[in-house]
């Protein structure tokens, strides 16, 4: 048998074939986790997006919402210093969270 043809034996040819096989397999998951990372940041992109279009005009309502109730409740002061009451209030349209009443979920029966 001519030299080139023979397989190394013993340890040293194990160590160069488990060599060979650990590369191999190091380019094979570097190729794949380069892959999953990059479907990872096409996945967080439409997250970021669609939370970007769907929660920051609910938050801007919230907020908006607690603008008024804050402005109504300072009506609200402003007119029992005048000598309404809370039945006249809620005649004229301001809910009860801006009269400081508790709604009718939190009162206990």
């Amino acid at each position: 048998m001519p030299p080139s043809q023979s397989k190394e034996g013993g340890v040293k040819g194990f160590l160069t074939r488990a060599g060979k096989s650990f590369y191999a397999g190091g380019t094979y998951l570097k190729e794949k986790s380069w892959m999953a990372a990059k479907m990872a940041g096409n996945v967080g992109f439409v997250v970021a997006t669609t939370s970007i279009v769907v929660l920051m005009p609910l938050i801007f309502e919230i907020m908006r919402e607690g603008q008024m109730i804050e402005s109504d409740k300072l009506q609200v002061k402003e007119l029992r210093t005048q000598g309404y009451s809370d039945p006249q209030l809620q005649e004229m349209g301001f809910n009860k969270v801006a009269l400081g009443l508790a709604p009718a979920v939190l009162k206990s029966s």
